[in-house]
C-alpha cells in the first residue's frame, strides 16, 4: 500500500512532537526522504512564521467615536425630557389662582399726604395693577386684582409686600378689583365714575394672536417642504424652520391647554417659550436618531 502526502501531512505534526511509534516515525522519514513538499511542510511546521501584528488602529477609534456619540445623544434625550418636565411642573405650580374681592385679603388706606397705601393678607403673593387716566382728567383709575400659586403656599412662602399705589402723589380718583370669572369689577376706593352700569376687565387675547401666527407659520413651511422635498439641502433647512412654530404651537399646549385667553399673557408667553426651547431640540434628536436608523436599514 503506497503512503500519500495527505497521510504523512496528517502524521507530520505527531511526528514533530515526538508521539508517533518507532515504525511510524521511520515510514515518515523514508517518504520525507522521496517528497520536497512533505518536506517542506515539515519545516515549515519546525519553524512557523509568526502573524504580522495589525497595527492600524482607525476602525476601532471610529467605532469608539460612534459609540461616544450615541452616548453623548442619549444623554442630551435625558436631559431634554427633564427639562420639558420641570419646566411644565413649574409652570403648573407658579401658575395664578386668581382671589375673589374680600376686604380681609386687601386692605386701602389713604394718608393725608394723598399717599394710598394697599395692604395686603399673607394669602395674597401676588398682584396685578392697571391705570388709566379717569375721563375727567381728575387724576388716574385703578384697576387691580390678586392672587396666590401652589408654589408659595406650599413650598417656599412668599408673601406680597405692601405698596404705595401713587409713590408720586397722583390723584387718585378710583380703584376697583377685578375678578377673573367674569363678573363686574368692583368699587373698593374713590367714586364710581363708570356711569350707566358696571365694567368687566377682560383676558387678554395676544396668546391667541401668537398661537394662530405659529399655526400659519407651520402651514406655510409645511407647503415649502412637501415643494422642495427633493432637494436634500433645501429639505435640510425647511425641516429646521418648520419645527419652530410646531415647537410654540406643543408649548402653548403643554402651558395653556386650548385656552388662547389669559389674564397673565406675558407670563404666559414666557412659559411657553421656556418650554419650547427644549421641544424643539427634542425634535432635533430625535430627528437625528432616526435618520441614522433609516441609513441602517437602508444597508
Amino acid at each position: 500500500m503506497k503512503i500519500t502526502c495527505d497521510v504523512i501531512e496528517d502524521l507530520l505534526p505527531l511526528y514533530e512532537e515526538g508521539l508517533v511509534s518507532d515504525d511510524t516515525r521511520i515510514l515518515v522519514e523514508e517518504h520525507l526522504n522521496t517528497c520536497i513538499e512533505c518536506k517542506n511542510q515539515l519545516e515549515a511546521i519546525q519553524n512557523p512564521k509568526e502573524i504580522p501584528m495589525d497595527t492600524n488602529v482607525e476602525p476601532f477609534k471610529r467605532i469608539e467615536r460612534k459609540l461616544f456619540q450615541e452616548r453623548i445623544q442619549i444623554i442630551a434625550l435625558t436631559v431634554v425630557l427633564v427639562l420639558i418636565i420641570v419646566i411644565i411642573c413649574m409652570a403648573y405650580l407658579t401658575t395664578p389662582k386668581y382671589l375673589p374681592y374680600s376686604s380681609d385679603i386687601i386692605y386701602l388706606t389713604e394718608y393725608e399726604d394723598g399717599k394710598v397705601i394697599i395692604e395686603f393678607d399673607d394669602e395674597v403673593t401676588g398682584y396685578d395693577i392697571n391705570r388709566y387716566v379717569a375721563r375727567n382728567k381728575e387724576g388716574y383709575v385703578y384697576h387691580l386684582t390678586t392672587w396666590n400659586t401652589i408654589w408659595s403656599q406650599y413650598i417656599f412662602k412668599n408673601n406680597a409686600q405692601n405698596i404705595i399705589l401713587n409713590p408720586d402723589e397722583e390723584d387718585v380718583v378710583a380703584v376697583y378689583y377685578y375678578s377673573t370669572d367674569g363678573t363686574e369689577d368692583i368699587l373698593i376706593y374713590g367714586k364710581d365714575l363708570l356711569k350707566g352700569g358696571g365694567v368687566v376687565t377682560l383676558p387678554r387675547l395676544v396668546l391667541a394672536y401668537y398661537f394662530l401666527l405659529a399655526i400659519l407659520l407651520a402651514i406655510f413651511f409645511g407647503i415649502l417642504l412637501f415643494r422642495y422635498r427633493k432637494e436634500d439641502k433645501r429639505k435640510f433647512v425647511l425641516e429646521k424652520f418648520l419645527l419652530l412654530p410646531i415647537s410654540y404651537i406643543i408649548g402653548h399646549f403643554c402651558i395653556k391647554g386650548f385656552t388662547t385667553s389669559s389674564y397673565s399673557a406675558q407670563r404666559d408667553f414666557f412659559a411657553i417659550l421656556l418650554v419650547m426651547i427644549p421641544i424643539y431640540c427634542l425634535f432635533l434628536i430625535a430627528i437625528n436618531f432616526y435618520r441614522k436608523a433609516y441609513r441602517k436599514a437602508k444597508r
